[in-house]
């Protein structure tokens, strides 16, 4: 534990004022105990307009809201198949407020995406969609915060700002360039500044790259057979429209065909070399031959020194289990054997001492 949790530990609990959520979220797998806590960053968040929107669809959506239980490093996360928003109750009020815009963001995303069977999306798809998404709610996330700043709640902005800094001198930039303004032109400014995050980028392709890639050779070692396909493609177009939707139509100002190519498709020399080993071990193991899936994407050098995940390895083949038994039954004899011939052989040579033979 860190000085600054042990600290805080020592701090009063903050007492939370008895409060309806202004809006009718879900908070029945919310402990009672928690939900003061839950409502009051509810309402909080809900006086910013793009606050309160986001609070909307994930409520129209369906999704319930409570705390991570348990050890966890993740400021939260917004689980699709099980419509959950969670956010972890280690960190501040302040710094979840913009974590919940954020989470309830990609719930609107997930509740319009036409397609999020990501086993069979290409490679190109995967950067496209995937990067869209992270960017765009960053890009709410950063507003929100913005328009709470601008109410006279200053906390959630400067936990933003600290927490991301290079998102954050990407949302200071575009306030100048429009002239402090909030609006579409602002959020699409703010998600175009996401791609300049290089480290950030590198991080989002070993975690929806590398780390599904090298799941799928084991599972094929395994015998569980391949299941990512490469066969999906959802064009940039299509990508603007299902992710940067509002209700007052779509922010995204610039021609979507840009997410194509240069900074927002390129991937880090070191993520490419394994992307091509992964195919490369892929054919060997399947005969699948989709190393085209690597067409067009150009790539940026590395930024960072050490990997999180270690490079890519073809892992062995596991045998049938009947064709293992049989295996295991045949070394099992040949120990045997072995076995007794060394007992015949030194039972011999016992004998030649002892009786001088």
């Amino acid at each position: 534990m860190s000085i600054k949790e042990k600290f805080q530990q020592m701090q009063p609990p903050t007492v939370y004022p008895e409060e309806k959520p202004v809006i009718d979220v879900d908070l029945r797998s919310c402990r009672k105990a928690d939900r003061p806590r839950m409502i009051s960053m509810i309402n909080r968040l809900a006086k910013s307009p793009l606050g309160r929107e986001t609070l909307e669809i994930a409520a129209k959506a369906g999704y319930h809201f409570n705390f991570i239980m348990g050890e966890n490093r993740a400021f939260g996360f917004a689980d699709p198949m099980n419509k959950r928003i969670a956010l972890n109750p280690r960190f501040s009020d302040a710094k979840l407020i913009g974590t919940m815009c954020h989470e309830c963001r990609h719930a609107g995303q997930f509740t319009r995406a036409s397609d999020l069977s990501e086993e069979k999306w290409d490679v190109k798809t995967n950067l496209v969609y995937m990067r869209a998404m992270e960017a765009d709610a960053q890009a709410y996330a950063s507003s929100a915060c913005e328009e709470l700043h601008r109410l006279g709640d200053t906390g959630p902005k400067k936990e933003f700002y600290k927490y991301y800094p290079e998102i954050a001198a990407g949302f200071s930039n575009a306030l100048i360039k429009n002239n402090g303004k909030l609006g579409h032109n602002l959020l699409t400014d703010t998600f175009k500044a996401w791609y300049d995050q290089l480290k950030t980028k590198s991080v989002y392709e070993e975690n929806y790259l590398l780390e599904p890639m090298q799941q799928e050779l084991r599972n094929i070692a395994n015998g569980k057979g391949a299941s990512m396909t490469f066969e999906t493609s959802i064009s940039a177009q299509k990508t603007i429209s299902e992710i940067a939707w509002t209700k007052e139509g779509n922010y995204f100002k610039d021609d979507p065909e840009i997410l194509n190519g240069g900074k927002y498709l390129d991937v880090s020399e070191f993520t490419m070399e394994q992307m091509k080993k992964f195919f490369e071990f892929r054919k060997e193991m399947t005969g699948k031959d989709d190393i085209k899936a690597l067409d067009g994407i150009p790539t940026r050098p590395n930024t960072i020194k050490k990997q999180r995940v270690k490079e890519m390895k073809k892992p062995a083949m596991k045998q049938p289990k009947k064709a293992k038994m049989m295996r295991i039954a045949a070394n099992r004899e040949a120990v045997k054997k072995q076995t007794l011939a060394a007992r015949f052989v030194k039972a011999q040579q016992q004998f030649a001492v002892k009786y001088g033979r």
